[in-house]
């Protein structure tokens, strides 16, 4: 298994991050992706990904840091980017629900990161709230990246749009197993581009509802999918990690 975006730069794994980590590994986690959201929890991300074998990172600017990032933000995501465990951008994108009001602002960070990781062709996380078909319509523009639709909370009126794009991945978190939406949408989700996540610590998905999330609770989302495409666990546990390393270049 792999969980292809958690936060263990989160203040809430402060304090056992060695544990949250061993208990992954224990339960078969074979990779974990650390992602940021602006220039702080990025050097985390990177820090914790030089930490610990099997850890990776990603690092970018969140559409939250629309109305207060500068220049040498940017410029300080793209040394970052350069690391070898660096896997990709992110989590970047546009937020209409809880972000800034200017969505031109927002747009504006969204494009100047993606022409930033174009440079090192790495794989770019999306965060989507209430803008899909913005993001939509942005992303097309990018064919030459690859981009994974992080923690897929939308209708299958949407993951129908995605399934041209060969450069589309789609992640599923632990809002699979109780969002009847997102079960919907995996039935048809391509099965060489799907991805599983916790986005811990949120999202614990059911039987954990309440409690801490952190990548060991990724096994529940791969058990939920498996049955909704009608595998076996290990063959879902298998495709979902191959496409994983195959999209963000996981060792």
């Amino acid at each position: 298994m792999i969980d292809t975006h958690c936060h263990l730069n989160d203040p809430k794994f402060e304090n056992d991050l060695d544990e949250v980590i061993s208990r992954a590994l224990d339960a078969g986690v074979r990779a974990m992706v650390v992602v940021g959201y602006d220039v702080r929890s990025s050097i985390r991300a990177v820090e914790i990904s030089q930490r610990y074998d099997g850890v990776y990172a990603t690092v970018g600017l969140h559409p939250y840091e629309a109305e207060r990032y500068k220049d040498d933000d940017l410029r300080e995501i793209e040394e970052l980017l350069k690391y070898e465990k660096v896997k990709g951008l992110g989590e970047v994108g546009l937020d209409y629900y809880r972000g800034p009001s200017d969505k031109n602002r927002q747009k504006e960070l969204f494009v100047s990161q993606l022409e930033i990781v174009r440079r090192y062709k790495k794989t770019v996380v999306l965060h989507i709230r209430e803008a899909f078909d913005d993001v939509f319509s942005i992303v097309q523009e990018f064919g030459d990246l690859k981009f994974i639709f992080h923690s897929f909370s939308f209708t299958k009126r949407e993951m129908e749009k995605l399934l041209p794009f060969e450069n589309f991945f789609i992640s599923f978190s632990g809002m699979i197993t109780f969002v009847k939406e997102v079960e919907e949408s995996a039935k048809i989700s391509p099965r060489d581009r799907t991805l599983t996540e916790t986005d811990s610590p949120y999202l614990a998905p059911i039987p954990m509802r309440g409690k801490r999330n952190e990548p060991a609770f990724v096994r529940f989302v791969v058990e939920r999918l498996s049955k909704i495409w009608g595998l076996e666990f290990e063959e879902c546990r298998e495709i979902t990690e191959e496409n994983a390393r195959r999209v963000m270049g996981l060792g």
